[in-house]
């Protein structure tokens, strides 16, 4: 039997949770068809050097992993570890979820091959969604937007931030100057993250629309806007099951459905193994790119804005 190890942040996170229900749904599908494999999840909870150290004990075990899973807390502090990974075991396969490959490790494919690659919702275009998400949502297009930030040094939220700034000038009269914080991706963390803005001087009667670069964020948001006695719509990203929920009973407006991938990652393994690769090639720069999309989908969004405007 295969083993996986899968290292991701904390298990009381929605798309934790969406990650570890996929992992375990596929490894028991692939098992069944053939192909045994198990996955077992490791949790860095945020801190670098726990997921490093899980990491470094993992590879170092008497049955290490054959196949490694990893969204890195900090890409640069696993780099080591995996390269050493991938260069001890003929036999090991590295993967970086959600995160794509650095400019060292793609010129190390040269060696590694189809045991070093990415895969990865676009970030970047999840930040443009939730850009012409809020643009939909505006039937004027004109407003301040509130908006929580991942944690601040992390992958995601410097990339789902650039697509945003990236397409937001296509309708300037939505703002964000002055209205951007930083959250740490749990729900815990929006309250103190929006007092703090609040102690700066922001007024949450200011803002038109609100967003968070998570559901479990915007759920948080969207109860401490009701409180404050704003109503403005509020999106959020993943697109879990509780996020699409929340959008089907109003409490959200919109999310982005962000692939989780690990499924993906789990069937081209066991393509990889076979000798026979069907889900197509991996990119020449090792990193394979999965679409997000709108829930509900843009148009949906604009008629909607529409009849209550």
């Amino acid at each position: 039997m295969k083993l996986c190890h899968l290292y991701i942040n904390h298990p009381e996170h929605a798309f934790d949770r969406g990650l570890k229900a996929e992992a375990e749904s596929v490894a028991a599908d692939l098992t069944r068809d053939g192909f045994p494999i198990r996955v077992e999840l490791r949790y860095g909870r945020g801190d670098e050097a726990r997921q490093r150290q899980l990491i470094e004990a993992d590879r170092r075990a008497a049955r290490p992993a054959d196949l490694f899973v990893i969204i890195p807390i900090d890409q640069d502090a696993v780099y080591a570890i995996v390269s050493d990974i991938v260069t001890a075991r003929d036999d090991a396969t590295c993967v970086f979820l959600h995160q794509p490959l650095t400019p060292t490790m793609r010129s190390e494919r040269e060696a590694f091959g189809q045991r070093l690659f990415s895969v990865a919702a676009d970030q970047t275009e999840i930040g443009r969604l939730q850009a012409r998400q809020f643009a939909a949502l505006l039937p004027e297009q004109t407003g301040s937007v509130l908006y929580v930030q991942g944690a601040e040094h992390s992958y995601g939220t410097r990339h789902r931030m650039k697509g945003l700034l990236q397409e937001m000038p296509r309708t300037p009269g939505i703002k964000l100057n002055g209205y951007r914080v930083f959250g740490d991706w749990s729900p815990e963390s929006v309250r103190p993250a929006v007092e703090r803005w609040a102690q700066l001087g922001g007024k949450l009667e200011w803002i038109q629309a609100a967003g968070a670069q998570n559901d479990d964020m915007a759920l948080a948001l969207a109860g401490l806007v009701r409180e404050s006695g704003v109503s403005v719509p509020v999106i959020g990203v993943d697109g879990m099951e509780a996020g699409q929920r929340a959008v089907d009973d109003g409490t959200l407006a919109a999310t982005v459905i962000q692939p989780l991938a690990i499924g993906h990652v789990l069937r081209l393994y066991r393509e990889l193994q076979s000798g026979v690769p069907q889900r197509g090639s991996i990119p020449e720069d090792g990193n394979i790119r999965l679409p997000p999309e709108s829930y509900p989908p843009l148009d949906v969004l604009r008629r909607r804005a529409a009849r209550t405007s």
